[in-house]
């Protein structure tokens, strides 16, 4: 194996990074429910926000909040809580550039699951609120996901142009919309069209980031949290084969998509069967202008958190290399997962991978992604 020099300092973006879910402070006056209006926060006091799926009735999870154990404040505060000290962990530590936000705890809203459609909204509006107060104000360095009523598409739009245009100075830290992988419809479905209109518009990536819970798979959800693991690739196949056979890119050809914490290695092989499906019954999808791999190579990007870690090293370094020959290693950007407690560093690239291909995975391809430039050195 030839080693290859990695003291050099190359620009970091960190595209998965987490703040505290939904137990975060829910009182009436403070947190972010104090971002919403009076009668949903009475709501919240009588009812909740929503039906935790981290307080119960799902598997044992390895740690308390799913976290590193030393990502719990100084002050004793939950891991995620504290932007500045996130900042001196994550930020700082590893001389990081940018790092995207995205709330999964908003999922239980966004998706409308169980939900007034008034409060699904206000919440949404109350957690970019509450993000722009606490991170986004905090530190430069932090940018955000929009959380948004995906499944009330004119409602999703107005969020988007709120956060966009009505944050004031910290409308452009605002880079993605995010969504959670287990739609009511497929994401190709044209009820969602309204909302991929105003990303291309304002040149926002959509992201899907992985999420557990009852639809967790095909089959419903595991008893075990190694089974979670195992299967998490699967919400890709739908996913990407929705976007590409319904026409929404040939609709929205400059539409990006973000594919989070759901791997990477599936991309390639999938490309391949998609081509196969279309060779056979091409004459049902005649609408389409290219290849489906082409549409898979130009307008998806991938994080690399978790890592693929095979018994045989050089066997990633092989995938790497096909990637790249296929077209779509700059399409893959790195990610930590922070505060979880399967955190990646950026030194989880392989030793041997080439200056060029380390600053494209580390930084380069979020940059030209998101729009956000790398600090010099």
């Amino acid at each position: 194996m030839t080693v290859v020099d990695t003291s050099t300092k190359l620009g970091i973006i960190d595209t998965d990074v987490h703040p505290l879910k939904l137990r975060e402070r829910h009182q009436r006056g403070s947190g972010v429910l104090s971002y919403l209006p009076r009668r949903w926060q009475e709501r919240v006091e009588e009812l909740g926000v929503v039906r935790d799926p981290w307080a119960g009735g799902e598997r044992v999870r390895l740690t308390e909040f799913q976290a590193r154990g030393d990502a719990v404040t100084p002050d004793g505060n939950p891991p995620g809580s504290d932007p500045g000290f996130a900042a001196e962990q994550l930020l700082d530590t590893y001389e990081i550039s940018a790092a995207i936000l995205n709330d999964l705890g908003a999922f239980g809203s966004t998706g409308l699951k169980h939900q007034p459609t008034g409060f699904s909204a206000a919440y949404c509006r109350a957690l970019n609120e509450h993000r722009r107060d606490t991170w986004l104000a905090a530190d430069s360095r932090w940018y955000s996901s929009i959380s948004l009523s995906y499944e009330l598409p004119d409602l999703a739009v107005k969020e988007i142009e709120h956060c966009r245009t009505g944050m004031g100075e910290y409308g452009d830290r605002f880079r993605q919309v995010l969504f959670a992988p287990d739609n009511l419809r497929p994401p190709g479905h044209p009820s969602y069209w309204p909302i991929y209109e105003a990303c291309e518009h304002h040149d926002l990536p959509v992201a899907f980031h992985i999420l557990t819970g009852n639809r967790a798979s095909p089959s419903g959800s595991s008893n075990y949290y190694y089974e979670h693991h195992a299967y998490y690739v699967a919400y890709n196949f739908p996913l990407v084969a929705s976007y590409i056979f319904e026409g929404v890119f040939d609709r929205f050809p400059n539409l990006k998509i973000a594919l989070i914490e759901q791997g990477w290695s599936w991309v390639l092989q999938f490309g391949s069967r998609l081509d196969a499906v279309a060779r056979t019954l091409g004459s049902e999808v005649r609408h389409l202008q290219k290849k489906p791999s082409e549409y898979l190579r130009d307008n998806f990007w991938f994080s690399t958190q978790p890592m693929e870690e095979p018994e045989k090293p050089e066997q990633l370094d092989e995938l790497l290399d096909l990637m790249f020959d296929e077209g779509l290693g700059d399409k893959l950007m790195f990610s930590s997962d922070y505060a979880h407690w399967d955190f990646d560093e950026p030194s989880v690239l392989p030793a041997n991978l080439s200056l060029e291909r380390r600053a494209s995975i580390l930084g380069g391809s979020a940059s030209r992604l998101y729009g956000i430039d790398l600090i010099p050195g």
